[in-house]
């Protein structure tokens, strides 16, 4: 059998440096300054077609590195990659350029990956369908939630049919509509003998799609096999990882650092130069002083060399500036604009205005980071954890503000400390169960369009006509300002969205639709609409 992706010995090395200066001068002076870190070292392993590989490690152990690499995004230092047939690569925003409408991203991309315009235009529907963002698709990418970013990175990569296909946790988004939607589409793929590389801290996820593993660690390769056999490994060190005091933790990647800043060849090398160099064999203080003269003369020859270099600068810019080629053109353009100059009227101070503490106070509170509810419920627990106390619900739609974010890596869990906007709710959440809105419709233009659908009520005309309703919301608490308008005749999803537009996000029994001002939420049973509640923000 041809293996799909062959790696043979590869090992990845970046130079980091201390400052901009240092930089600078690793220019000139390579081997001087900089620090080597090898993000993956010595990597060997052969992915045959069909596969599905769940690549693990914690965060730092090399995975988007090794992502990289076999996508080609970035090449080898060292070592052997040798893929056969396409490459796809899948990770948030990954490729797509913010400036530009999601159509115009689907277009840039498949420019880039050398189909033509009517390949294009036959893929482009497919694409946007699967993407699923409605009219957010001729928007700039840069108003996108990174679900939407996600759903579209998604869509572009599946849809031009890859041979290799590389996922780094652009899964860790989205609702679990889009989310099985992808699993779908990737059980197609392993079906038609594709090779799928699965980056991810979810090992639900892995667990549920893939039949190999790749562990990494200290970019190298700690394990590599069946699922069975590599996932219970992986799961006993997370544990034991998760059990360390903060001190232990830190002298682990204390460890793991000095052990990526060089070779295991370089050490080896060490040791043999120890025998043959006749300088390491002088005794103590004679090696020593040889080395010392050895540093001394490394340094003062590339400092010799910079300050050459620095001294021919400086010669030819003192002799540019002493030619003065450019002093005629200029006097001559003063000439012509001295007239000009002398006929405009000098301007009037300008009093710069001063925010007031209020309006400062309001624009910092703004900018705080507000997300939504995604599912129809969700426990709120008191710590992030698992086995914490839920300690309230939180449902769809209702918005929190993000106070705090940590990281469960034993159970892979991305938490969110939150604070209820409206209601009076706090504690901490899964990261996978909210979500950003990027984005607004005009409250106008929505309520308009909501009585064409649910008919005419007092609340939508006052909006629909810009006014601000007043004494109609409810709730003893002035933040939580909501009204419900139950519809009693039938209104099913599809003449909502169709009217609409397709939400900004949606459940199984819920659509919401985000104002500049309200969110309209309607409720569903059975595909049809039961109420339509309306919040003020």
């Amino acid at each position: 059998m041809n293996h799909s992706v062959v790696f043979h010995n590869v090992t990845k090395k970046y130079k980091m440096y201390k400052d901009s200066s240092d930089r600078l001068k690793g220019v000139f002076a390579p081997n001087r300054y900089g620090e080597d870190f090898y993000a993956v070292k010595h990597i060997s392993f052969t992915a045959d077609p069909g596969d599905v590989i769940g690549v693990v490690g914690v965060n730092g152990a090399g995975k988007s590195t090794l992502s990289n690499l076999i996508s080609g995004v970035a090449p080898p230092t060292t070592g052997e990659i040798t893929v056969n047939g396409q490459v796809s690569i899948i990770a948030i925003a990954s490729g797509l350029d913010k400036e530009l409408t999601g159509r115009d991203n689907i277009e840039y991309k498949c420019l880039m990956l050398g189909f033509t315009k009517k390949e294009i235009e036959a893929l482009m529907p497919q694409v946007i369908e699967f993407a699923d963002i409605g009219n957010f698709i001729d928007q700039p990418v840069k108003n996108y939630s990174s679900g939407m970013k996600s759903r579209l990175g998604f869509a572009i990569s599946v849809n031009i049919d890859p041979d290799v296909l590389v996922i780094d946790e652009a899964l860790s988004v989205g609702d679990q509509t889009f989310k099985q939607k992808c699993y779908d589409k990737m059980n197609e793929f392993k079906e038609k003998g594709k090779t799928i590389f699965f980056v991810s801290h979810s090992l639900q996820q892995v667990r549920k799609f893939c039949n190999k593993v790749l562990w990494l660690e200290a970019g190298e390769v700690r394990a590599y096999g069946k699922r069975i056999e590599v996932l219970p490994q992986y799961r006993k060190f997370l544990k034991q990882f998760k059990a360390l005091s903060d001190e232990e933790k830190r002298n682990f990647r204390q460890r793991v650092m000095e052990k990526r800043s060089k070779l295991e060849q370089e050490e080896n090398k060490d040791e043999k130069d120890a025998i043959r160099d006749p300088v390491l064999l002088l005794p103590r203080n004679k090696a020593s002083r040889a080395d010392n003269y050895k540093r001394k003369f490394s340094f003062l020859s590339s400092n010799v060399f910079i300050t050459l270099l620095l001294l021919l600068f400086v010669a030819v810019g003192t002799a540019i500036y002493l030619a003065k080629p450019w002093e005629g053109f200029f006097q001559e353009e003063a000439a012509q604009s001295e007239a000009v100059i002398e006929e405009e009227p000098e301007p009037e101070p300008v009093q710069k205005e001063t925010a007031a503490p209020e309006a400062e106070e309001e624009r910092e509170e703004n900018e705080q980071e507000i997300q939504y509810v995604t599912v129809s419920s969700a426990h709120i627990r008191t710590e992030p954890d698992l086995d914490s106390e839920a300690s309230a619900f939180a449902n769809f739609g209702e918005i929190y503000q993000i106070e705090n974010k940590e990281e469960d890596e034993g159970e892979a869990i991305h938490w969110l400390k939150i604070a209820g906007v409206h209601a009076d709710k706090e504690g901490w959440i899964s990261s996978d169960l909210l979500e950003e809105i990027s984005g607004e419709s005009d409250d106008a233009a929505i309520a308009g369009q909501m009585q064409a659908t649910i008919g005419s009520h007092p609340v939508l005309e006052e909006i629909s006509e810009g006014n601000e309703p007043e004494e109609v919301f409810s709730g003893s608490d002035e933040d939580k300002q909501e009204i419900s308008i139950p519809v009693h005749h039938t209104v099913l999803k599809e003449d909502v969205t169709e009217q609409l537009g397709e939400p900004h996000l949606e459940d199984k029994n819920n659509l919401l639709y985000h104002g500049s001002v309200y969110d309209f939420l309607f409720s569903l049973r059975n595909d049809q609409v039961e109420d339509l509640v309306i919040v003020k923000r």
